[in-house]
């Protein structure tokens, strides 16, 4: 029997979704927060500070958290989120239960699963599953276009990034170019990001490589372009943010579908 759910991901400026069907996942940290949503089953999330695990539908899970999930080849969809935006505020509120660092139990739990389900199954543009994503994260009636509260100093860094994701900028580069010392500017970062600036650039190389290899280029040349140094690299860094191997994910044997926004 086919199996209904086929590897897919979409990539907007400030977020990316992943559906697919998931193994185990060892221990990582991810760059930014996530939304983990079961789609046809439960899942299991381990915080390694708490040495419980918690089995749930949906959970999100903070930039930097050290976790484990377990899938067992469960469907499930990751929307991962930029740590700074009002995105994660907002889902922050609609989480009512959890025990350490990661919330549980999406208040609007059913409506979320068949909004990732519809996506999934009718495979819209992404446009229109921005749409959608925006459904998920605010409801209806939201005005979407607020700006995000952080400071300006940290925005100007975070835009930087974004803009050359290869660039290797120094800490001291980059304080000075918002006027700070580097020990206050390093301070300020976490504070407002939840995540180093190391972890935060990895994320974006991360972002960068999968849209090159949505534009067809291999996965070695992708990481390269991307600002890693090889591929040695890029696997370490690969698997210690999402707790799994590249090849994991862009196996050839498989059909993955790729959105990416212009």
């Amino acid at each position: 029997m086919e199996d209904r759910y086929q590897s897919t991901i979409y990539i907007w400026d400030r977020r990316v979704l992943h559906i697919s069907r998931f193994p185990d996942i060892a221990e990582h940290r991810l760059g930014a927060a996530a939304l983990i949503i079961g789609l046809d089953g439960t899942f299991s999330v381990l915080e390694t500070e708490t040495e419980n695990w918690r089995e749930c539908r949906t959970a999100l899970i903070p930039p930097g958290c050290v976790h484990e999930n377990q899938f067992g080849g469960t469907a499930a969809a990751i929307l991962h989120i930029e740590p700074e935006s009002i995105d994660y505020m907002n889902i922050t509120g609609s989480m009512p239960h959890g025990d350490w660092q990661v919330m549980y139990d999406h208040i609007d739990e059913e409506n979320l699963i068949q909004l990732i389900n519809k996506i999934h199954d009718e495979a819209p543009s992404v446009n229109d599953a921005k749409n959608l994503i925006k459904q998920v994260i605010y409801g209806t009636g939201y005005d979407y276009e607020n700006e995000e509260k952080i400071d300006p100093r940290i925005r100007k860094v975070l835009d930087m990034i974004r803009a050359e994701p290869s660039a290797s900028y120094s800490m001291e580069e980059l304080a000075e170019v918002v006027n700070l010392s580097p020990t206050r500017f390093i301070h300020l970062f976490k504070e407002q990001t939840g995540v180093p600036i190391r972890r935060f650039r990895q994320w974006v190389r991360m972002k960068t490589v999968i849209t090159y290899v949505a534009d067809g280029s291999s996965l070695t040349d992708a990481a390269l372009d991307a600002g890693f140094t090889d591929s040695a690299h890029f696997s370490r860094a690969f698997r210690n943010m999402f707790g799994i191997t590249p090849s994991s994910v862009f196996n050839r044997s498989q059909t993955m579908r790729y959105f990416v926004e212009e």
